[in-house]
């Protein structure tokens, strides 16, 4: 929800949940602990789940009792032997109340799930009242409250609008939350009379016409109660002393402990009527003003209630009731009317409140095959349908896994239905226009042992189910009873008692739902033939009459409510699971992160993993495998809960190494591997830090098919025969440096083969000080071994000699001394790791000794500028030439992204891009298998280049970054399809694209704000790669520049600065002298190569 200015939501000190008994107790405090463990609950939040003394107690006696109960748990807490009120002076208190058992939920009012999610949520779930009515109080209504408790039902959806208007600088004893309703709704709810000052007079439920005209406002609509009020610290005390004051404490546990006989007492009517300004002592004492509630018969009782309304009257009458009338707020009641919640699920009212976090949707965490019909306009949540299940118009279906022939009507209303092909018997489903069908799970002690059941129910949407059998709106399944008793056979002796009257029979206390039969379970069949396909026959009669029936009044009241919720969070997880099959599968933009945390939290990680293994060995794409692998890696990370350290890091535990192996042997391999690595698995999932440990060897494995993907691209190296060159003469590369000014991490694998639009990015070869920076040469020498050296800026260089392919084996170590040129020599196929010859005995046979290679550059480690890979180019051009190959510049392009797969430093191709073509270029490729990287030359204006050249400034910061750190985390968060992430390689590609035309059209202003925009994208894509001192030196820049951005992947090395005026190094260096902490920073010039590499054979 999005707050006002300067505020901020309310920190709860306790939320309580009041509820009917023990059992339900036990299953929503699960609930509630599952919301703080998903952090949609703070932390620091005492949760509370209390059950009600006893029966009937009204919600002011819930209310009492839930107050007791929790300023207990704070005195204990705070060290207090007793009940301190002091515990309550800066405690702010929400009391939600769960009411009455709901006949179209099985899990209540409370948690009647809607069709909506969170937008962007760290973890998964289904969203219910509760979750939307605790967001209005703590992000809307209680903020900026001072302490206190809120008291809220949970009967009704209440939208609140962005702001709610109230003043809370105002003293308030007790302040009741209104919206403004229509005459003709009113009628049969509450309402206040509300004076000028915002005072209410008085409160009425179900009033007349005239009551109702006397509460208008001037649009001529009325305040209608709501059922949340907030009461001061002062009314908190004075309702919390009633518990050690008789009869009132007869409301609370202590009082029933103390042998006192329960009293009901309502919230709305015995504890504030008091503080209503028109109210007299006589009227509320005598009862006079409880209008439409049940008459007390009992003399004795009838005294206790007036000896307690005395008592709340000496106690409650000095405070003063204001009302805060919410103008643009909602308020809908759910009642029981199958119409009315068939309505409020089809078009919640709660999509009118405006918050931009919630995402409403027909097909709400649903699973729906290709073969299945959803007609138009039907609501779907946290479901199964599968085959050929045919679902008409408006019609609602909810927590059901539906498979084969179902026809569901329309405007239908489905509930906590399991039905499979077993179920229906080689016959079809057929549910009527306009029934309401529901599966319960139910739990019965009637035999000393509970018995766990599930049984059905089917009533019409139409029928008024406690409507009386002798009024006009009585009937059952859409139709008149007198019709249906005629259809069925059915007598009203089957149904009910025959003392009990008339108007004491209606479908809530009627027996018509079958439960148990002498021999097997009832099922679809014992229920449908109730709804009217037809004339029912003679054995249907006898199959529902030989059957012990209950009631929807006793069904209810033996709902196994945690049965209930797990039923609801396995069918989740299976609808999660088909979902993991068909985003993996489909190759979709979507994440599922927020449902692996969830699985783990809720102890369904298994069957997570157990379904990525499955798509892991079913699959036929490296892609899908390598991403499916990081999937299972983020369920790991999901379990280790944040406690394991940090999840990139080394992958090359020997326990690992034979699953590695067989997924090196590439698809074919992915079967074994992938059982391999479950195996070992199982062996790292008892602690934290194993279990991190166990997902960056996942990452591992993921990253050898991207490498297998990757090396799709030898399919573009086409490499010739040609004359090796003289013995002992020089091969040359030289080579220049490379700026990414637009598009990149749209290059990186598997990003740029995934990726919709592929990859794109904006590339310009410079020269720096004047020179090419790096370069390698070699030359054939008469020993038949290898020698390698290695210079750079850092010292004197390495240098190797490499006798035995043993030598060579740690070439995919890119930390190892030499990697690169062993990894080259490999890539080029000079040398075969797997011959039955020595090396000695290859490099005699085909070159008739060995080769000595040098490399260097200029440029310090983690540049930025593409060292490594333009270095790898300039091997591979110089290894080739040497060797007798004849290549093109694709060659070299392809052959830079298989020697770096070799390598595991799994860059991008940008790199060998820059440092080989020379001038602007756009690089490009598909997103798609085999990979292909085609390159368009910008065509760009002498003047131009000029211009850009006079502005250009690379700025070395000073500080060191390897791209591999930030490299990890980019892949992990495109494998989890962060929607952050996955629109800014949208972002990139086009930039790429803008920043080239810009180029081309000499619109060097455009250009800099390219670089602007592709700095904000980069660190989007990698948070952290902006140090705080580039940031200072940026700000400095800003009114002297076009645009700024450090080079590759952010984090450190160079930076490159477009100025807005010629002679950029004098301004650069200007400016920069007065910014702290640039002591050790370095200017260099820098100009477009348009030259590229030059290679040379020595005369």
């Amino acid at each position: 929800m999005a707050l006002p200015s300067g505020t901020s939501p309310v920190e709860w000190t306790a939320i309580v949940l009041t509820c009917q008994n023990k059992d339900s107790a036990h299953a929503f405090q699960r609930e509630l602990d599952l919301r703080q463990q998903k952090g949609f609950i703070s932390s620091s939040v005492l949760l509370l789940t209390v059950e009600d003394p006893k029966a009937k107690v009204g919600s002011g006696g819930a209310t009492l009792n839930a107050l007791l109960l929790v300023s207990e748990y704070l005195s204990a807490k705070q060290g207090y032997t007793v009940v301190n009120a002091d515990v309550l002076l800066d405690s702010h208190i929400l009391i939600m109340h769960m009411g009455r058992l709901f006949p179209y939920d099985s899990c209540g009012k409370a948690f009647t799930c809607v069709p909506a999610s969170y937008s962007s949520s760290e973890f998964a779930g289904l969203l219910c009242n509760l979750d939307l009515l605790l967001d209005s109080l703590t992000s809307q209504l209680a903020v900026g409250s001072p302490p206190g408790i809120w008291v809220c039902s949970t009967d009704m959806f209440l939208s609140i609008p962005g702001t709610t208007g109230i003043d809370w600088s105002e003293e308030y004893d007790i302040c009741a939350i209104s919206v403004p309703g229509s005459v003709e709704y009113a009628k049969d709810h509450g309402v206040y009379k509300i004076n000028k000052q915002g005072f209410v007079d008085n409160l009425y439920f179900q009033g007349s016409k005239s009551t109702l005209e006397s509460c208008h406002r001037q649009d001529g609509s009325v305040p209608l109660v709501v059922g949340v009020v907030y009461c001061s610290i002062k009314v908190a005390e004075t309702l919390l002393s009633f518990h050690v004051l008789p009869p009132l404490d007869a409301c609370t546990y202590t009082g029933i402990d103390s042998g006192e006989q329960p009293i009901q007492l309502s919230l709305f009517f015995d504890f504030m009527l008091p503080t209503c300004g028109e109210m007299t002592e006589e009227e509320f004492v005598n009862g006079e003003a409880r209008r439409n509630t049940p008459a007390i018969e009992n003399k004795g009782q009838a005294a206790t209630m007036k000896m307690a309304r005395s008592l709340l009257w000496k106690c409650m009458s000095d405070f003063k009731l204001k009302a805060a009338v919410i103008e643009d707020g909602q308020f809908n009641y759910m009642s029981l009317s199958g119409e009315e919640h068939h309505r409020h699920l089809l078009q919640c009212p709660l999509q009118l409140q405006s918050n931009t976090r919630i995402c409403w949707q027909k097909l709400c965490h649903a699973h729906v095959s290709k073969s299945a019909i959803v007609g138009k306009s039907s609501v779907i949540i946290n479901s199964v349908v599968e085959d050929q299940v045919d679902i008409g118009p408006a019609s609602v279906v909810s927590h059901c896994h539906l498979k084969g022939r179902c026809h569901i009507g329309r405007e239908c209303l489905v509930n906590g239905l399991t039905v499979c092909e077993r179920d229906l018997k080689n016959s079809d489903l057929h549910i009527t226009d306009g029934m309401i069908l529901q599966g319960f799970h139910i739990k019965l002690h009637a035999t000393g042992d509970a018995m766990a059941l599930y049984v059905l129910t089917v009533h019409g949407r139409s029928d008024q189910i406690k409507a009386p059998i002798g009024q006009s709106t009585g009937g059952f399944c859409n139709t008149p009873w007198k019709v249906f008793l005629s259809r069925t056979g059915i007598t009203r002796e089957d149904l009910w008692p025959t003392e009990a009257g008339d108007d004491e029979k209606c479908i809530l206390n009627a027996k018509l739902f079958p439960v148990l039969r002498t021999r097997g379970h009832t099922g679809l069949r014992d229920i449908l033939w109730l709804q009217g396909n037809g004339k029912g026959s003679p054995k249907d009669l006898d199959r529902w009459r030989s059957s012990w029936r209950l009631s929807f009044e006793e069904m209810l009241s033996f709902i196994d409510l945690s049965q209930e919720f797990q039923y609801r969070r396995e069918l989740f997880y299976a609808v999660g699971q088909l979902h993991i099959r068909a985003v993996l599968v489909g190759r979709q933009n979507k994440s599922l992160l927020s449902l692996y945390n969830s699985a783990s939290r809720e102890g369904f990680q298994q069957q997570m993993l157990e379904t990525l293994d499955s798509v892991a060995c079913s699959c036929d794409d490296p892609g899908v495998v390598a991403r499916t692998l990081a999937n299972i890696a983020n369920v790991l990370g999901a379990m280790a809960a944040k406690k394991g350290g940090l999840r990139s890091g080394p992958a090359a535990n020997k326990a690992w190494r034979k699953a590695f192996k067989l997924l090196e042997e590439g698809m074919a391999g992915v079967p074994a591997g992938v059982q391999a690595l479950a195996k070992e698995r199982e062996k790292w999932l008892d602690r934290a830090d194993l279990l991190v440990r166990a997902a960056r060897h996942y990452e591992g494995a993921a990253q050898i098919f991207i490498r297998h993907a990757v090396m799709t691209a030898r399919k573009f190296i086409d490499v010739r025969p040609s004359e090796m060159t003289p013995m002992g003469k020089w091969v040359t590369a030289s080579c220049p440096a490379r700026l990414d000014l637009s598009g990149g991490w749209s290059d990186t694998p598997p990003i740029t083969y995934e990726h919709k639009y592929g990859g794109a990015v904006a590339i310009v070869s410079v020269l720096m000080d004047g020179k090419k920076p790096s370069g390698a040469k070699v030359k054939r020498i008469t020993e038949p071994h290898l020698v390698l050296v290695s210079t750079d800026d850092s010292g004197p260089g390495t240098s190797l000699i490499i006798k035995q392919l043993s030598d060579l084996e740690d070439y995919n170590q890119p930390q190892t001394t030499g990697a690169l040129l062993k990894a080259a020599f490999c890539c080029s196929e000079i040398v075969d790791m797997f011959a039955n010859q020595t090396l000695e005995e290859q490099l005699s046979s085909k070159y008739n000794g060995g080769f000595e290679l040098h490399t260097w550059s200029g440029l310090p480690r983690g540049s930025g500028l593409g060292t490594s890979s333009i270095l790898g180019t300039a091997v591979m051009a110089v290894l080739w030439k040497v060797s007798g190959k004849q290549y093109t510049d694709k060659d070299l392009i392809h052959a830079v992204l298989h020697l770096e797969q070799m390598l595991t430093t799994g860059g991008g191709w940008q790199d060998q891009v820059g440092g080989l073509l020379g001038g602007v270029i756009l690089g490009h490729s598909k997103g798609e298998l085999p990979l292909y990287v085609d390159t368009t030359k910008v065509s760009v204006p002498g003047d131009v280049i000029k211009a850009f050249n006079d502005r250009l400034v690379l700025v070395y910061t000073g500080k060191t970054r390897l791209a591999r750190n930030l490299l990890q985390n980019v892949i992990r968060n495109w494998y989890n399809r962060d929607p952050a992430i996955v629109d800014t390689e949208h972002r990139l590609v086009e930039t790429a694209h803008e920043c080239a035309h810009a180029f081309g059209s000499g619109d060097i202003v455009m250009v800099g704000k390219c670089l602007n925009k592709y700095w904000i994208q980069k660190k989007r894509m990698a948070t952290g790669c902006e140090p705080m001192l580039v940031r200072r030196m940026m700000d400095a820049l800003e009114p002297h520049t076009y645009g700024t951005s450090l080079a590759g992947a952010g984090g450190g090395g160079f930076m490159y600065v477009l100025t807005r005026e010629p002679n950029g190094v004098e301004i650069v260096k200007n400016v920069l002298a007065d910014v702290e902490g640039t002591e050790n920073i370095s200017i260099h010039t820098a100009v477009v190569d348009e030259e590229g590499m030059v290679v040379v054979v020595e005369e």
